[in-house]
Formats: structure tokens, sequence, C-alpha cells
């Protein structure tokens, strides 16, 4: 079994059990404090998720008013592209906009003779979002993979394609569902079948818009749509509807906090893909900025940027992980 360095893990615990480290405007005070140093320079680069860039530019912000001898260079490619650029060098850190593929780890691994170190400093809600006239209100896991997929791996008898069989009354009743989606290879995409679909395939005919903001406006103009994005994508003349991880559970908005009973269930780690052979250490230049990343003012980035920051002992386990226990 892949031993995995999920320097997350527990961020991705609090995700679950629905505890404040995703409440939007929550900064742990217990988050490490980022002290600058006197000198650095050079060149950093980054390449992958577009998602993850949004966050990026905050951070290459703030991190080069302290060091402005330093050249970030922030690459999109895609998600897919965040392990092979790491594994060629074009990258010092990957951007992944989801968790790492088995396959990915295997082929760093037969290129560098180790596995590589994944760290989640942020992580996103991911909305499923209706035109604003839609009387829909909340769904089901199982409803969404048998409206998005072939397979039906949630246990739905079969695929739904119309509205009435969601409960929707009048002209939107026999209206068939339009989908709306991403490229195969983005982030949301590979996540929303992870885990919604529950591993699924997709049906024919869903789009694969260019961009999280085409699709939103996709869905705005077309009464018929349902799509996923980020939460941070909602615009006017859409709305998200609340999920349910079965028939019968509490169903959550996608901005709730969670209780006793559970929490939303769609929420995705963010992560850096990181090169850093056993008992080697890192550069200059990408201590500091995980340093600043997993500080409170790297936090405080994340929540600016529209994301959910992580808390105190998952940045400080992130940190260990490539070993650097304190900050300087």
């Amino acid at each position: 079994m892949l031993k995995f360095v999920w320097s997350t893990l527990a961020a991705c615990a609090v995700a679950l059990a629905g505890i404040p480290a995703l409440a939007e405007d929550y900064i742990d005070p217990q988050l490490p404090k980022y002290r600058a140093i006197n000198k650095l320079e050079g060149k950093l680069t980054l390449v992958g998720s577009q998602t993850m860039s949004e966050v990026v530019a905050l951070w290459e912000d703030r991190f080069t008013s302290f060091y402005p001898d330093v050249d970030v260079e922030v690459v999109v490619k895609g998600a897919s592209n965040a392990v092979p650029a790491v594994i060629s060098g074009e990258a010092n850190i990957g951007l992944l906009s989801r968790e790492t593929l088995i396959e990915e780890v295997e082929e760093f691994k037969k290129a560098k003779g180790y596995e590589p170190k994944i760290l989640t400093p942020s992580l996103e809600r991911i909305a499923v979002y209706v035109n604003e006239s839609n009387p829909i209100e909340s769904l089901t896991l199982a409803q969404l993979d048998a409206i998005f997929s072939k397979t039906l791996k949630r246990g739905e008898p079969k695929e739904i394609t119309t509205w009435g069989a969601l409960g929707a009354s009048g002209s939107l009743a026999d209206q068939m569902i339009t989908l709306k989606g991403r490229s195969d290879t983005t982030g949301s995409q590979v996540f929303f079948k992870s885990i919604a679909m529950n591993g699924g395939e997709f049906r024919a005919g869903i789009s694969a818009e260019k961009d999280n903001l085409a699709l939103v406006k996709a869905i705005r103009d077309d009464k018929n749509a349902i799509g996923f994005a980020g939460q941070m994508w909602q615009i006017n003349g859409i709305k998200p509807v609340s999920l349910s991880w079965k028939a019968g559970e509490t169903a959550y908005t996608v901005d709730s906090v969670g209780d006793e009973n559970g929490t939303y269930p769609l929420v995705r780690p963010l992560q850096f893909v990181i090169n850093q052979a056993p008992d080697k250490d890192l550069g200059p230049i990408e201590v500091e900025f995980l340093r600043y990343v997993f500080s409170d003012m790297g936090q405080e980035d994340v929540v600016k940027a529209g994301f959910h920051p992580i808390s105190a002992e998952p940045a400080k386990t992130a940190l260990g992980a490539v070993g650097l226990q304190t900050l300087n």
C-alpha cells in the first residue's frame, strides 16, 4: 500500500467534521506567525490548476512584498499537468485542485525513486448550481449521480433526465436537464466524478465549458441547466442547491458549518505537489514560501481569495512533512 505524505489528513478530517476551520471568516489564532528573513532572491515556479492560481496570486503579491528580488511565476496548465511539471523540473511546486491519483504518485516514484510530498494549504467547497428560477432546493448524492452519471454507482435505479423526476412541476417538469461541466482533466471534474458519482462515468452530452466563469454563465442563461463549480463562482441568476449524503439525512447549504449530523458533502483539498528527496532540504525560496502560505498571513490570503483556510494543526503537520518544524 502506498504511503502518501498526506500532510493535511487532519485538515480533511476537520472538513468532514464540519468544525470552524471551514468557516469562511475563521482564521485559527494558533496558526504559526510569519516573520520574514532579511534577504531572499531567485525564482519560484508553480504550475497547474487554474482554480489554485486564484489564491496563488494573493500569496505571490504579499510574499514578493517581503522579497522583491524573488520572481514568482505561475503557469496555468490544468491540474493534470501539476505532477508531470514537478517530475520534469518545470515547476518547483505543482498546483493540484484535487487529491493526487495513485497513478500520478506511481509515475513520480518511477521517475524519482521516491514519492512526492503532498501538502494541502486550503480547501474549497464545490457548489451544485441551477438557474435561479428552478424550484429545486436540495438533492442527494445519489440523485446527483443519476443526473450526471451513466453508471449509477450510488444506487438509483435509472438515470434522471427530466426536472419532473426530481419533483419539479409546471412547465419545467417535462424539460430535459441540461448538464454543464468542464473538461475531463480539470480538478473539479475529477473530484466530482470521484465523490458525487462514486468513481462512475459521466453521461454523454455534458458540456465542457472553458472555465468556471463560462460554466456559471451558461447555467444563468439556461433555465434547464445544472452544473458544479466552486462556491466563489456564484453569480446573479443562479443558485446553489443544498446537498445531503443520503435520502432522509440533513441537507446542508454550501456555506453551512455543519453539526452533529454531518456536514456539506463536496469539499475538496487544494494541494501542492513538491519534489523533496529523502534526507534533502528544500531550497530557501521554497522554504520561505511554504512558511508564508501555512502561516496566519497565508491563510488570510486564502479567505480573501474566496476559499477555506486550514487550521493550526494541519498547517504545522504540513510544515513538518517537509522538515520545517517551526517558523524562523
